[in-house]
Order: structure tokens, then C-alpha cells, then sequence
């Protein structure tokens, strides 16, 4: 450009810019040579433009002519038809690269991500998969990590394959909105779940998810990125609407904080559907780009055979989904008519439930197998019981022994299961133990705050039922586990035995709790609301919760008494059931509690079990990390492989 300037002000300085025109014959001004002081300006023009940008001129030069890259980066655990308009939607809003983690003994089975990897679309990685998925998902942000920080000039970005990152401003990609926001280094926006999502939910019902500068951060999670950054100085973190995140930047120190989880600008929406079928509105600018997009990866070689494929495989989207119901005599009330199974026909292929799970549809499909719980309780079973369908919630009652009853609670992963598979929650060890079993089945996630269902539980215990039992037991996890402290006073003398509960969702009582969005919602001015004042009449508690997990130690805190008994699970998270199970503690703990003899000193010498799981030792290195102590994390690993040689030994 700047010989392009000297060529219009000194003509007769022309040779220095190539001709591409016929060579001419050339004018007297041509012919005369340049001047002494023009040849030395000409001499120094040419070392400049040769002369190699260094330092912060060449970050500048390099902005200025090549945008800043975006990866992207998740974990793939199956093939869905969703996935092409996922890619393809973030490749509209600015991801450059995108890395596929994938089983390994998946890879070459894959037609359509084998397909795009072979176009160079997706880069796809071979991975060991953890058999836990939500553990693999950890696993995966941690490999993106290592990727993201051996790149530099741009973003990166961790999602699940069907979580979409929306952009709420005037920004056309992340790219702009991050230079928008100051160019900020980090940007954790809240994840939202669309009503079409079911129990496929992430391992944070209302977590983050972080755009964070290559090269600055040497670990994430799968919502923030993790470690000392390597700039050594202070890093620009922002939320999702542009503003500054408190110090200190730390996950567990913004647990409960007002101002943490902004969306003006941007948010994650997380919906199993494909992005042209998400109405909202965050998306609807983007449809047209969507389809054109999606429509140049279906020209790429084998892409276009291997997406039909799969929509064939599919069930019906969302709004064309049906609900499908067994016609097995069961209790019916008398105002209730009895759900029938709906066909299509206009295809063999069954209808689905809104979470996905197979029902036989079909009049011409033979009657499925009786489910165990009602094999016990019909005709030709051995057992005593009930089965009473409510308009949201089901209770089905088994009776096998009087002397112990234990009543469960289902949780949010179940609510959007209506198969006649269904098992209520902890079935098969209530079973295994002779114990008879009441089970509250939840149909949506309203934490049991339903009239109907109150006052079917208030009928019960008027009419003597948990008075016929010599000893109750009310068991279950989150949601399950603040109804089965909420209605342990329906039981006198009672022993409940909670994972991770809340305490209530009323917002005036625990205005720092911004999980759990639909629960807020619900009615708590019904009765049973507040846990707290529920169980003054119980025999005791048992409630198991992570003491480093603030939002579950704030609704513990809550609860008082001689008769709670907390017990802590470091490490765990919001996922104690889970992570007892994987240190194969889970069932040692219920039997124990069951058969009246756990205690906390028995409890704790279980738990040192939990030293041989890796999920603690993972968990364990992330906490030290956060809280500055990077040195002593690294020695987790070695003292780890040394607890476990001796358990080997």
C-alpha cells in the first residue's frame, strides 16, 4: 500500500511496482534517473517493508488479517440427526475448528462423523470412554483443555452436542461479542434447558459454560476453565451480560452470588431437538444461515446418505410427539378414562415419549412382559398392594413384610420416563431386602408440590397405613430427597435417609438457591413446603451431602435437631448416590441404615474406600487447583497410584 502511495505522488519512481501491462517505451521521465536523496528514501522504504513484525505490532498485524479462531470442542457419545444442525449453527456464529471426542472402538462405525471427518469438517478423536458418561464428559473438557492451550489467536469453547450458545446482542459470532465485551479473556454464560429437554440433562442442572482465550488457561471443567493463567496477571472475566465476574474467579466462590449467571448478551440453550426446530428466539435470526450451512455439509462426500439414515432411525420430533400408555388393568379411578396407544399411519417407525424412551405403540404389537413391581402385586403374584394414578404423580405400594416399609422418592432423572418399564426409585435393593415398598413416581419436576398428591399422602397416614408398619424408612435423592424429609411428619418415629435435598425452593426463605428454575416456580404456600419444620417428630436423618458443594450446604445448614445426623461425602458434588455407587458404597450404606446400625464413625471408615476412585482424585486435583494450591494437586496423582498398588497387592 505504501509503495502504491509513492507510485501516484513520484511517477518516475514506477519501477519499483511490477508491471503487468506490455512493456511501453518509455517517456523522458522514465529515463531520468532518481536523485541522490530520492535513491537513499528508496533504499530505506525497502528495508522497512522487508524488515520482519515483531512484539505486539505483529499480534496487531496478525487481528488485522486473519480473524480470531474458534474451537469447539465436545464429547459425542452417539449419532443423532441433531448433531449436523448443531455443527453447523456454531459454524455459523463463528467456530473455525471443531474436535469430536468419540469412543475409540466407535471410530469408522460413525458414517456421518466419519464422513465430515474425512471432509475435514470435525476433526474426530479416539478416546477410552469412561463407562460413567458424566465422568467421561470431565474427562473430555480436560483433553479440549490441553487442545485450547497449545493454540493461541482466538477462543475456545466446550459444549455438549446439544447445548447451543446464544447470542443476544448486536454480535454476529463469539468472536465479535468477546471484542464487544472489551476483548475479555474468559465469558461464563448460565445454561438454560428448553421444556423439550428430559432426563439426558448435564451434570449441572443450572451450571456455566466458558469461551475462554487459547493458550491462557492449562485446565477447564466442563463450566470454567481451571489453573493459573499462563499471562501470570489479571484476566478479564466477564459474564454473559458483559459484566465483570467477582472476585475471587472461582466456581465455588460464586455459588449463590447474585450478578453470576447474566444472559443479556449470551446464554447456552440446552434442548435435544435440532437448532431450526428451537422456538426461541435467540436462534430465529440464524435459520437461514442454519439451513445453508447444513446444506453445504450435506453436499460433502457419504454426509447426505448418513444423515437420511439416521432421521429414518429417529422418532417423531417433539411437536409431533404422542403419549403412548399400556392398556393393563390397572387401578383406575372412576373419573379417570383410561390413556390408549396411538399409531401413526403413515410410518412403521414407533412413536416416542418426549425423552426419548421406546414404547410399544402399535395395536399389532404383542403385549409386553408385566414390569416387576406389577408382577408382585397382580392376580398371579405373591404380594399384597396397590397401584393409584394421580394426575402427575403415580403410587404404587407393595406389601412383603411388616416390619419394615420403605417409602421413595423419585428424583429429577426419572420424571420424564412414562414407559411401563418404569421401576420406582431403589426397587430392586427394597426387594433384595424383604421390605415393603411405597413409591411416589414423579411426571414432571414439580418437587411434589401438588394438592392432589398432598392430599393423598394426608389420607394415607389418617387411614393407620404407616402406622401398620413397625418401622418406616423415607429415602431419595435431590428432589426426592427434600419430599422424603418433607413428609417424614406423615410419620412419626420415622428414619430418613436423603442425598443431596433441598431444604425448599421458596424463594423467600432461601433467596440465594438459583438452581432449579422449574421448581422455583411451583406452589410453596402448600403444605409440607419447608423441610425444616417437618422433622421435629422422626426418630433421625441421615443426610448425605458435600460439604465443598455450597448450595447443598446451605439447605443442610438449615436443618437442626438431635436427630440430624450429616454426613459428608467430599468431593462428590451434587452426586453423592453416584458417587458412593462408584466406590461400590452405596449398597453397604442403605444396608447398614436399614438394618439400624449406621453411625458416622461407621459411615466415615466405609468412606475411606473412596481414596481407589478416580472421580476423587479428579475432584480432589480441581478443588486444590481453584483454591491456588497447583503444587500440592500434583502430588494427588502419585500418592493415588500408591493407594491403589497397595490395594493390588
Amino acid at each position: 500500500m505504501l509503495l502504491s502511495i509513492i507510485s501516484r505522488r513520484a511517477p518516475n519512481w514506477s519501477f519499483l511496482i511490477p508491471m503487468k501491462t506490455p512493456r511501453r517505451r518509455p517517456s523522458r521521465l522514465d529515463i531520468n534517473p532518481p536523485s541522490q536523496t530520492e535513491q537513499k528514501f528508496i533504499h530505506l522504504l525497502k528495508s522497512v517493508a522487508s524488515a520482519p513484525v515483531t512484539g505486539r505490532r505483529a499480534g496487531k498485524q496478525e487481528q488485522m488479517t486473519t480473524p480470531p479462531k474458534l474451537l469447539l470442542s465436545a464429547f459425542v457419545p452417539h449419532q443423532s440427526p441433531a448433531f449436523l444442525g448443531w455443527l453447523a449453527y456454531h459454524r455459523v456464529i463463528g467456530v473455525t475448528h471443531t474436535y469430536i471426542f468419540a469412543d475409540r472402538k466407535s471410530i469408522g462405525r460413525m458414517p456421518l462423523l466419519d464422513g465430515l471427518a474425512a471432509a475435514g469438517a470435525v476433526t474426530l478423536v479416539p478416546v477410552a470412554v469412561d463407562p460413567d458418561r458424566h465422568e467421561e464428559i470431565r474427562n473430555s473438557a480436560l483433553r479440549a483443555a490441553q487442545t485450547e492451550f497449545a493454540e493461541s489467536g482466538g477462543y475456545g469453547l466446550y459444549l455438549a452436542p446439544d447445548e447451543y450458545f446464544c447470542i443476544s446482542s448486536r454480535a454476529k459470532t463469539i468472536q465479535s461479542l468477546m471484542r464487544a465485551c472489551g476483548g475479555a479473556d474468559v465469558m461464563s454464560v448460565p445454561v438454560r434447558l428448553t421444556e423439550h429437554h428430559g432426563a439426558d440433562a448435564a451434570p449441572h442442572d443450572a451450571g456455566l459454560r466458558s469461551v475462554v482465550r487459547l493458550g491462557l488457561f492449562p485446565s477447564r471443567s466442563v463450566e470454567v476453565p481451571l489453573g493459573t493463567p499462563r499471562s501470570g496477571g489479571p484476566v478479564a472475566w466477564v459474564n454473559g451480560d458483559g459484566q465483570p465476574m467477582p472476585l475471587p474467579h472461582s466456581r465455588l466462590a460464586w455459588a449463590g452470588l447474585a450478578g453470576v449467571a447474566g444472559d443479556d448478551r449470551a446464554s447456552v440453550l440446552k434442548s435435544p431437538v435440532p437448532a431450526t426446530d428451537i422456538p426461541t428466539p435467540e436462534l430465529a435470526p440464524w435459520s437461514d444461515a442454519i439451513a445453508k450451512e447444513t446444506a453445504m455439509l450435506m453436499a460433502l462426500p457419504g454426509v447426505a446418505a448418513a444423515q437420511a439414515t439416521l432421521c429414518a432411525a429417529e422418532p417423531a420430533r417433539p411437536g409431533e410427539l404422542r403419549q403412548t400408555a399400556l392398556e393393563t388393568p390397572l387401578s383406575i379411578s372412576p373419573h379417570e378414562e383410561p390413556e390408549t396407544a396411538e399409531t401413526d399411519s403413515t410410518t412403521d417407525a414407533p412413536i416416542a415419549e418426549e425423552t426419548g424412551a421406546e414404547l410399544a405403540a402399535t395395536a399389532g404389537d404383542p403385549a409386553p412382559s408385566l414390569p416387576p413391581w406389577f408382577a408382585e402385586i397382580h392376580t398371579g403374584g405373591n404380594a399384597q398392594g396397590f397401584y393409584t394414578r394421580l394426575e402427575h404423580h403415580a403410587i404404587i405400594c407393595v406389601r412383603r413384610d411388616v416390619r419394615r416399609l420403605v417409602v421413595t422418592f423419585d428424583n429429577l432423572s426419572n420424571v420424564h420416563d412414562l414407559s411401563a418399564t418404569r421401576e420406582p426409585w431403589a426397587y430392586k435393593f427394597v426387594r433384595d431386602n424383604n421390605c415393603s415398598h411405597l413409591s411416589v413416581m414423579a411426571r414432571r419436576k414439580d418437587w411434589y408440590r401438588d394438592p392432589q398428591l398432598i392430599a393423598y399422602l394426608e389420607r394415607l397416614a389418617s387411614d393407620g397405613f404407616f402406622r401398620d408398619f413397625a418401622k418406616v424408612f423415607l429415602t431419595g435423592t435431590s428432589m426426592g430427597g427434600f419430599a422424603a424429609l418433607a413428609f417424614s411428619s406423615l410419620a412419626p418415629g420415622a428414619t430418613v435417609i436423603s442425598f443431596n435435598p433441598q431444604t425448599t425452593l421458596d424463594e423467600s426463605l432461601v433467596p440465594w438457591e438459583t438452581r432449579f428454575r422449574m421448581g422455583r416456580q411451583r406452589d410453596w404456600s402448600l403444605p409440607y413446603s419447608d423441610c425444616a419444620f417437618e422433622i421435629d417428630d422422626i426418630e433421625k436423618a441421615f443426610i448425605f451431602y458435600d460439604p465443598f458443594f455450597e448450595p447443598d450446604r446451605r439447605h443442610v445448614e438449615r436443618l437442626e435437631g438431635d436427630n440430624v445426623i450429616r454426613l459428608k461425602t467430599w468431593f462428590s458434588g451434587h452426586y453423592s448416590p453416584t458417587f458412593l455407587r462408584r466406590a461400590d458404597l452405596l449398597k453397604p450404606v442403605m444396608q447398614q441404615a436399614l438394618d439400624d446400625t449406621l453411625t458416622p464413625a461407621a459411615f466415615y471408615s466405609l468412606f475411606r474406600g473412596r481414596r481407589h476412585l478416580p472421580w476423587y482424585r479428579k475432584s480432589l486435583e480441581g478443588s486444590l487447583v481453584e483454591r491456588g494450591h497447583a503444587a500440592l494437586a500434583t502430588r494427588v496423582a502419585p500418592a493415588f497410584r500408591r493407594l491403589r498398588k497397595q490395594a493390588a497387592e
